[in-house]
């Protein structure tokens, strides 16, 4: 029987599937529907957080699917990007890199704790909207008329928020690390 409580999840499943159609919809130079797809995309996103919050919809799954929702959706988006041209491409490597730090890291953390809560930082919640608005504002300049000064701006957002939320994001899990192995003596 399906329960409320897993409309988060169905709402970040459904982002995941969009994903390929967003990426043949930037190559087939679909500019408007790929607008409209990512948009509702970046909507969903924040949807599903606060359904989950506010109607207390948490689940372990929605903990763990929501981030790589996010990731799926923007990694493969600005890596298109970067192959159309549209952003430079240490841009992606700089988002990559963060994501593939993240990763690494949680993993040691995981194996040297045997704990990893997936508990997202509030600047990395600031990142993923700064990412989805310069991937909104990078396709709208395809279709309408966006200064190309706006999108040097909000790149450089999205290079100082990835760059802070990852740095937040390892001295934290170091922090707890510290902590528990303290207790452990």
């Amino acid at each position: 029987m399906f329960k409320a409580k897993y409309i988060p999840n169905v709402i970040t499943s459904t982002r995941i599937l969009c994903v390929p159609c967003l990426i043949w919809m930037l190559f087939h130079q679909q500019f408007e529907r790929s607008l409209i797809l990512i948009f509702f995309m970046g909507l969903s996103d924040a949807l599903d957080g606060f359904l989950a919050r506010c109607y207390d919809w948490k689940t372990t799954l929605g903990a763990y699917l929501d981030p790589i929702a996010d990731k799926l959706m923007l990694l493969t988006a600005f890596i298109a990007f970067v192959v159309l041209g549209w952003v430079p491409w240490w841009l992606a490597v700089v988002i990559v890199a963060r994501d593939v730090i993240l990763l690494v890291g949680a993993l040691y953390y995981h194996l040297s704790t045997r704990q990893l809560k997936m508990e997202p930082l509030a600047i990395s919640k600031i990142n993923t909207c700064a990412q989805i608005i310069l991937a909104v504002s990078l396709i709208y300049a395809q279709v309408g008329s966006l200064h190309a000064q706006i999108l040097s701006a909000l790149m450089a957002i999205v290079v100082c928020t990835t760059v802070a939320s990852g740095t937040q994001y390892v001295m934290e899990w170091s922090r707890r690390a510290s902590k528990i192995a303290q207790k452990q003596m």
